[in-house]
């Protein structure tokens, strides 16, 4: 199993002692310098990576007719201030792998905003595993007060998940508008996946529908409609297939992949590896074409690729999701059972043309982790979760 880190940083930690106290600060927030990064902003590090950098800056609340000058420094004395705070055991992250060049930053006058400053951290692949570190990182020397609540903040390096991330979807879809979309045309021969945890399915909304992903109209995977709520269904032009062991149960992680083959017409689904009733198709008679727009047929623009989306935005999909992928062939029951399948695949695989694996834990775009780089975009702000997957 290929292993990670994730490192987190939170910023605006509360702390007490010698600090002011926040009200005080709040009080005097115009006349101090605080922290403006982002109060939890993770990312990952393969165990190969050797160097990652991280960035801090720093704001005043008003334009001052001088330079604010300061700088930032790590300090070891504020691990049991972390620790005690967030319930951890971490230690303070070795010398030998962290350093920041250029400590000294300032807001210039007439400025709200500092200049940017680098912290550099090296040797990743050589730490303990079994460890959690910390780098505390605090504003000092300025010429300023310093807002005592934002002054500090935590790098915290650890062992991560497989899946580390995932979008939340309630009232909100991915749209894509694909550079490539050749790769999702024609297919004969299809396999789709999704990591789910829904939260609740559709109940007197939109027609009882919880959209997966696909196009309205002409293949699509969802639950509910005709079938209950929690059932999958596939939704092909003019027939539906479902099966009374298609069902997914709500707050729960589920890996879902429906197979799909032209050549016999054959639907196969596969809840958490487990094969469930094969069903056939009278009518459709595919290709599938994923990559296609349908507007110029049916004259409704909402007749794309989506995930989360189909027809109404009354039809998303109540809980997180992440792992989505499209293989251009059928896979095996062993492929789909392998190993940490539900949790990540090689983007080089062979057949695999579409990966989003919801992993960017901050803002509205979703990477295609395939060579074909169609990547999404949530329709409004994404509501990022932390997950540990598998649970351990």
């Amino acid at each position: 199993m290929k292993k990670k880190y994730v490192l987190f940083y939170s910023a605006m930690l509360f702390l007490a002692g010698s600090f002011t106290s926040c009200g005080e600060d709040l009080e005097n927030f115009d006349s101090k310098i605080f922290s403006s990064v982002e109060a939890v902003s993770p990312f990952f590090v393969e165990e190969e990576m050797v160097t990652e950098s991280r960035f801090l800056k720093a704001s005043i609340a008003k334009q001052l007719d001088f330079d604010v000058t300061f700088s930032y420094a790590a300090d070891a004395s504020l691990v049991s201030e972390y620790n005690v705070t967030y319930s951890d055991n971490a230690e303070m992250l070795p010398a030998q792998n962290y350093e920041i060049p250029e400590p000294n930053a300032k807001v210039a006058a007439g400025k709200v905003e500092s200049n940017e400053v680098e912290i550099i951290f090296k040797d990743l692949q050589n730490l303990d595993k079994s460890k959690v570190f910390v780098l505390p990182v605090t504003i000092q020397n300025a010429n300023i007060d310093v807002l005592a609540s934002k002054r500090t903040t935590y790098f915290v390096l650890k062992e991560a998940s497989l899946v580390n991330f995932s979008a939340n979807l309630k009232e909100n879809n991915i749209r894509f508008n694909f550079k490539n979309a050749a790769p999702l045309n024609g297919l004969t021969e299809l396999t789709a996946e999704a990591l789910v945890k829904v939260d609740a399915f559709a109940d007197g909304r939109g027609a009882n529908i919880s959209t997966v992903m696909g196009v309205e109209g002409h293949f699509l995977i969802r639950f509910g409609d005709a079938a209950p709520k929690d059932q999958i269904q596939i939704a092909a032009k003019g027939e539906n297939l479902t099966s009374s062991d298609w069902v997914c149960k709500a707050g729960k992680w589920t890996h879902i992949a429906v197979t799909y083959s032209q050549a016999t017409n054959t639907v196969q689904v596969y809840i958490d590896g487990k094969k469930r009733s094969e069903q056939v198709f009278k009518s459709f008679t595919g290709p599938v074409n994923w990559g296609k727009y349908f507007e110029e047929e049916s004259g409704d623009d909402t007749r794309s690729f989506w995930i989360g989306y189909s027809y109404e935005e009354s039809r998303y999909l109540d809980g997180d999701i992440c792992e989505c992928r499209i293989w251009d062939r059928v896979l095996t029951e062993e492929e789909i059972k392998s190993e940490n399948h539900f949790y990540k695949v090689d983007p080089a695989s062979e057949g695999l043309v579409a990966y989003w694996k919801f992993n960017e834990g901050k803002g509205d775009s979703i990477k295609d982790y395939s060579s074909n780089g169609n990547d999404g975009k949530a329709s409004k702000g994404l509501v990022w979760n932390a997950v540990e997957l598998p649970v351990k």
